[in-house]
């Protein structure tokens, strides 16, 4: 397994400042998220790779800034508007390619989704089939909010397509859909593909990774089992962080926590 950080973890620090103390801290990988539409200019891509490249992180993965809009473009009932975001994310792939990174998370639409669950999975199979042209695995993520909040949804996603799915766990999220992890874990082993993992407490769903926390020991040893080998990086919000060394610290005490398992 590969155990690193999301950028998002220290946002809005500018990205390429974020990388820049990861490599101070000598984080091994991390995904990045992209913040703004200048950032995927391939000059601006350059400069994160040689800064990551330096500090020898290997970048995993990106989440895009768009994945707020990803309802009204990708899953409209306006045609036009979904080619031109399946164009749009050409972008993004590129971006990728110059990165080194291989998987793309994605959210998909809101609960409230207009369009049908067939429809939805094969707006999802559009993008993951040009996804492949680039080399790059589109994979859903469970957000609460979001139609893939739903294990049943995820099911018959994967059903629909055959199980050409690949899925990023994240545990936040699956707490916040009333979803227990190892469950999820134990349904879906097979398609996940990447990890956004955190810490929590009775009074707060999303927090820094505790020093030999149980439940994220309970986790790891499920994913071990289960013969997870890929990423599983540190997501959190600053905001609910006393200080940024809580994300360095998470990183650390994650690793302990396999190590120990």
């Amino acid at each position: 397994m590969q155990f690193g950080i999301s950028t998002a973890s220290l946002y809005p620090m500018l990205t390429e400042e974020v990388l820049l103390l990861f490599a101070e801290h000598a984080v091994p990988c991390c995904e990045i998220f992209f913040n703004t539409l200048s950032e995927l200019a391939p000059s601006y891509v350059r400069k994160l790779k040689k800064i990551a490249d330096q500090g020898g992180i290997q970048i995993l993965s990106t989440h895009p800034f768009t994945c707020a809009f990803e309802p009204f473009m990708l899953f409209t009932g306006y045609d036009r508007r979904f080619q031109d975001a399946i164009e749009w994310h050409k972008y993004y792939f590129e971006a990728m390619n110059i990165l080194g990174a291989k998987i793309f998370v994605f959210h998909g639409d809101r609960k409230q989704g207009i369009l049908s669950e067939h429809a939805y999975f094969e707006r999802f199979a559009v993008l993951r089939d040009l996804g492949k042209r680039f080399g790059i695995t589109v994979a859903q993520e469970n957000v609460e909010r979001c139609r893939s909040g739903s294990p049943d949804f995820l099911e018959k996603m994967i059903r629909y397509l055959n199980g050409d799915v690949a899925l990023v766990f994240d545990n936040k999220q699956a707490r916040r859909a009333g979803v227990d992890a190892i469950a999820f874990v134990r349904q879906f082993a097979p398609y996940i593909c990447h990890i956004h993992i955190s810490d929590c407490t009775d009074n707060c769903d999303c927090t820094p990774i505790a020093p030999h926390s149980p439940q994220i020991c309970l986790l790891l040893n499920e994913l071990k089992k289960m013969g997870y080998e890929g990423g599983a990086v540190v997501e959190l919000y600053r905001n609910l962080l006393q200080k940024d060394e809580d994300v360095f610290l998470s990183l650390q005490n994650l690793v302990e926590a396999y190590c120990i398992n």
